[in-house]
């Protein structure tokens, strides 16, 4: 059943007005008539079921029947990475959202192309909504504004950085995880890979570093790649890990 975005969402809401985008998407793209049931997700942790009510010009009224609290699952993972030319990044944004990554952190490298603009996280934040809808996902991800590497790994106690890299020998994401014990965040560097004034000052900060395989891979594909280990390992512990 399509899923939409509803901000407004609480644990308490009986009836909710939805209008802009999401009422054009539930009308006009998706075609939805009054008394057509509909889920709604906060990305907070709530997903509704809903039945449309009411149908406007410029908004439409549903009544909600049920309301599901999903908790989030512990570790977390983050994802911080190159801006990326072409719009590669929004491929990170989008197939990591769907595979419940909570945090993504945009980095300028030393060899990133493309330079952030005033709405780059803006952009970011609508493909990871469409993504949540997708997907049914109760958690809309959290994206930080777009920071230098050394201010990023400078700044980031929460969480336990692990480095991608494309050369050298390193070990297995999988190989790393069973030593970590708080959430993790995967760096993803820029097409070329991580300078090596970059990768040294990983090795100063004592960051660990991993391989991905015996395969050079674009940075979106690495960004997949190894968050899906990292879920994968993560359900190999907890089969509801979320």
């Amino acid at each position: 059943m399509p899923c939409f975005y509803a901000p407004n969402l609480n644990k308490d809401s009986v009836k909710l007005t939805i209008s802009g985008d999401e009422n054009h998407h539930i009308i006009h793209v998706f075609r939805k008539s009054q008394n057509d049931e509909i889920l709604l997700t906060n990305g907070s942790g709530l997903i509704a079921k809903a039945i449309i009510k009411t149908i406007s010009r410029r908004n439409l009224t549903v009544l909600i029947q049920s309301i599901q609290e999903v908790t989030t699952s512990n570790p977390k993972i983050a994802v911080a990475f190159s801006l990326l030319k072409n719009k590669h990044d929004a491929v990170i944004i989008e197939k990591l959202t769907e595979l419940g990554v909570k945090e993504f952190f945009p980095i300028i490298t030393q060899r990133s192309v493309r330079k952030t603009s005033s709405n780059t996280v803006e952009k970011f934040k609508k493909i990871a909504i469409s993504a949540i809808k997708q997907c049914d996902n109760a958690f809309l991800p959290k994206i930080h504004q777009v920071l230098s590497l050394k201010t990023f790994l400078d700044s980031r106690k929460y969480y336990q950085l692990v480095v991608a890299l494309e050369t050298g020998k390193h070990k297995t994401i999988t190989k790393l995880l069973p030593k970590i014990d708080k959430p993790i965040c995967v760096v993803i560097g820029p097409e070329g890979g991580f300078d090596k004034s970059e990768i040294e000052m990983f090795k100063q900060k004592e960051i660990p570093t991993f391989t991905l395989g015996n395969h050079i891979l674009r940075a979106e594909t690495s960004a997949i790649a190894a968050a899906s280990q990292v879920l994968g390992y993560f359900l190999s512990k907890d089969p509801e890990y979320y």
